[in-house]
């Protein structure tokens, strides 16, 4: 039977396990790292990262608590790890998206004033059976292209295990990693690194 990561010793966790994911993810350059190799973008900095951040407008309504929410200067990213049940995967983003909006869309701002988002979902297996190692979600209209208009969101789910699949060699080896714990890269190693450190933190 598998262990579950609830009952797990810590010195047993591995990157997809939300407590170690958490605690790596503290580290803005790792934070930063990661980003950039699943956006292929440049990140300026680092704002602040939050773990487990937790948004509920009102007494009544569903809250959400995000695996690890950043910002940079002008984008916001919510990053998920999910190693099963991808039934809801897609409701779950629009509504994480939708919590994002709520939470930066400040009284008095205009709309106007919303961050570039990027809702991000690190699956260990594949959330849609196609076989393909990322499936991207952007709003376009259905009856001709406007290339210049856009909402200003994208939701990613990467399917790890379609790491061989992939002609990036920094996302193969970091899906990889997931997928088989095997620290292939330097960024790989670094995570590994990251790692160890804290499973030694909390054995003195």
């Amino acid at each position: 039977m598998k262990e579950s990561s609830y009952f797990k010793k810590l010195e047993n966790l591995t990157f997809t396990d939300d407590y170690m994911f958490g605690e790596v993810l503290k580290d803005p350059e790792i934070c930063a790292g990661l980003i950039e190799r699943l956006l292929k973008i440049k990140v300026d900095h680092i704002e602040y990262p939050e773990l487990q951040k937790s948004i509920k407008p009102t007494y009544e309504s569903h809250g959400v608590r995000f695996d690890v929410y950043v910002k940079d200067s002008d984008k916001v990213y919510d990053i998920e790890m999910q190693n099963k049940d991808y039934s809801e995967i897609l409701l779950r983003s629009r509504y994480y998206q939708s919590m994002i909006d709520a939470d930066n869309l400040l009284k008095g701002h205009i709309y106007k004033d919303l961050p570039e988002s990027f809702v991000i979902f690190i699956c260990k297996n594949d959330p849609f059976n196609k076989g393909i190692p990322c499936y991207t979600f952007k709003t376009s209209c259905q009856e001709t292209a406007i290339n210049d208009k856009t909402d200003k969101t994208v939701k990613l789910f990467y399917n790890a295990s379609a790491w061989d699949k992939s002609d990036d060699e920094e996302l193969k080896s970091l899906f990889k990693f997931v997928c088989c714990n095997k620290a292939e890269s330097s960024f790989t190693k670094t995570l590994l690194e990251r790692m160890s450190l804290f499973n030694k933190k909390l054995t003195l």
